[in-house]
């Protein structure tokens, strides 16, 4: 389609962008025969494209522009579909491990600035439910082996399979969850019984952990747990419960199948599928496979009294909502967002078993919706609880603006066809949904200060190290390169540059674009495009810090209200146009693998030749030149490394 030596970079410097670019195209404003060269060689479009032009790095990156890069152009591909020709990209990003299941991110149709979306409202779905339990011949083994065991020791038990495996078989999906629910005895001596089976016959017994009831933490059954063959088996009994009359723990006693059922989560979790009785599918609430086909989540029992009995269950509501795509029930969405049941989710459950069902939602298919739910049903400030002397100053608001930002981190993903895994996705989740409460800190150690965003996630959701390490890399990184992408539009700081400017140009003068995108690719290292995707984020008014105001009215949830603007078709596009440039920027600036670059020189060779006895502060401040220098000139080599030390640090003794 383009002839004439015409490149898409050059026709770049008269588009503002290459959506643009792509829409002059669909609408024959730039074609072939529609472009004349000036003498220098760049193309004018007889049918002008109005608006600003392309930042500056787009014609710096022109070869010539300096010697010593290589030059990266964008890939694109052409396709043609019906009479128009669209213009796509050949995705620059690629996000992949190779012994990792990579997954895509969430798709946000349907989900209204208040959080509603398919968990919560529409027409009821039509699911489709199997007739009867298909069983593969690992589960078709263990189960023949459990009856035999029980026939063994001339036991009355009956077996059946409870939960989430049921479900999930239901509608046709694998499960390696399988729950073995028994009548008249405890998980423990059931597995005890197994391994006396297993002995006669000549067959190595299992050890089985024993999971203790807790319930100050609404853990109010023991669960055994034991290997066999090679999948893991949950053994727990049936149970009804009583209450006495100044307590909401209850006294745990062996109970029928019906009275289990009732106590259960969901209609829809409380199926059985009758082991003893040949593989019979219960459904002694009545409602769980009504419930089930039509893609409803109903408790068996009143909601309150359910959530209350074990409030980690709204959570889990969230989660199934969203992993399914269900509705939830009017009664549970009351109940859920009753002060009653959020002090209990925030008080009575342990922020383990919190942050265990909040990493369900980052897994699932939609952690967009599932956190804006949890804001809508006001259970965002118990679950991402900050630490408590910034509670008054920041206010309850803050689950706005937070997800926002996620909402707008998720879109650009979604609009670029990203796949990734799924400690990325949480990674870049994760950051975006923190992005209001980077600048928070609270006292530590030693008069010391610490941010409240690392303290949220160690204290609050009990995630991992790296989960903070992550966030705090990828918000100061991706201020830096929203910084990077300022200079672009104005055109500076990305000139040729030699010895004389380098590791950031003179005094006065701004730093150059590529030492700026190096030092955070080289900050982020293989994870940087998630940088990338944040950049734009980090400018929305959304994103503002949160808790600026000295009358800690500053939440800034004024300025985004419900986020429908900032979340808007226009606003989402613009974020996206950035994310392109510096994508491109990146790669023309031939620093995309910057990240796993060694200096070229080490402190005790710079040591050795300015002549200098012992390290000092001045060193590290010269081995970070050194690297400034060669992300300004990737093709540099050690000699020219040395002059620049030279000329710019001299020789002898540094003062220390």
């Amino acid at each position: 389609m383009l002839t004439g030596g015409t490149s898409v970079l050059r026709l770049l410097s008269h588009c503002r962008s290459y959506m643009a670019l792509s829409a002059a195209i669909s609408s024959h404003l730039i074609t072939p025969d529609s472009c004349r060269h000036t003498q220098n060689s760049r193309p004018v479009p007889i049918t002008s494209v109005t608006g600003p032009r392309i930042p500056a790095f787009t014609r710096q990156a022109l070869p010539g522009s300096y010697p010593t890069c290589r030059i990266f152009s964008p890939s694109f591909l052409f396709c043609r579909k019906s009479a128009r020709t669209s213009l796509h990209f050949s995705p620059p990003i690629a996000f992949s491990t190779p012994s990792a299941q990579t997954m895509s991110t969430s798709a946000s149709a349907g989900v209204t600035s208040d959080g509603t979306g398919a968990a919560a409202s529409g027409a009821a779905a039509d699911v489709e439910v199997r007739d009867s339990i298909s069983l593969t011949q690992r589960e078709q083994d263990i189960f023949d082996m459990l009856l035999a065991a029980v026939r063994h020791a001339g036991a009355s038990t009956s077996l059946r399979c409870a939960g989430g495996w049921v479900r999930d078989k239901l509608l046709g999906r694998g499960s390696d969850d399988i729950d073995i629910a028994l009548d008249d005895m405890l998980g423990k001596d059931f597995a005890e019984m197994v391994n006396q089976y297993l002995k006669s016959q000549g067959k190595e017994a299992r050890h089985a952990a024993v999971i203790q009831s807790n319930p100050d933490q609404s853990k109010h059954l023991e669960t055994a747990r034991m290997k066999i063959g090679e999948m893991w088996i949950d053994l727990v009994n049936l149970r009804s419960e009583t209450y006495a009359a100044d307590s909401r723990i209850p006294t745990m006693t062996f109970g029928t199948p019906e009275q289990d059922a009732l106590r259960r989560d969901f209609t829809m979790n409380a199926l059985f599928y009758n082991i003893t009785a040949g593989g019979v599918v219960e459904d002694l609430t009545g409602r769980g496979l009504q419930d089930l086909r039509d893609g409803l989540i109903r408790t068996p029992l009143p909601p309150r009294e359910t959530f209350l009995d074990d409030p980690l269950r709204v959570l889990r509501a969230v989660r199934f909502g969203t992993r399914f795509g269900f509705r939830l029930h009017p009664d549970i969405l009351e109940a859920a967002a009753s002060e009653q049941v959020r002090v209990a989710l925030a008080t009575k459950i342990s922020k383990e078993r919190v942050g265990t069902e909040l990493e369900g939602m980052f897994n699932g298919p939609a952690p967009v919706e599932a956190v804006r739910l949890l804001q809508r049903l006001g259970l965002f400030t118990a679950v991402f609880a900050l630490p408590t002397p910034l509670e008054s100053r920041v206010g309850s608001g803050y689950g706005v603006p937070c997800c926002t930002t996620m909402a707008a981190a998720d879109s650009i993903v979604r609009a670029l066809g990203l796949e990734m895994d799924k400690d990325e996705r949480r990674f870049l989740l994760l950051a975006a949904l923190l992005l209001p409460l980077r600048s928070l800190q609270i006292p530590a150690a030693k008069g010391k200060l610490t941010p409240a965003t690392a303290a949220l996630i160690r204290d609050s959701l009990k995630w991992r190290v790296k989960d903070i390490e992550m966030t705090a890399a990828l918000h100061d990184a991706a201020a830096e390169l929203a910084a990077a992408h300022t200079v672009l539009l104005k055109g500076t700081g990305g000139g040729v540059g030699g010895p004389e400017d380098a590791a950031g140009g003179k005094a006065g003068e701004e730093p150059d674009v590529r030492v700026i995108l190096g030092q955070a690719i080289r900050k982020l290292k293989q994870h940087w495009k998630l940088g990338v995707i944040l950049a734009p984020v980090i400018g929305m008014c959304a994103a503002a810090p949160l808790g600026d105001s000295p009358s800690g009215s500053g939440s800034g949830t004024e300025l985004v209200a419900d986020g429908a603007g900032e979340l808007s078709e226009e606003a989402a596009a613009g974020r996206l146009e950035m994310v392109r440039e510096l994508l491109s920027a990146v790669e023309a600036y031939g620093l995309s693998e910057c990240w796993t670059w060694k200096p070229l020189m080490d402190g005790k060779k710079v040591m050795t030749l300015l002549g200098w006895s012992k390290p000092g502060p001045e060193l590290g401040r010269v081995m970070a030149a050194v690297m400034d220098w060669q992300l300004m000139h990737p093709s540099g080599t050690q000699q020219e490394a040395e002059a620049m030390v030279k000329q710019k640090y001299g020789v002898g003794q540094p003062e220390v």
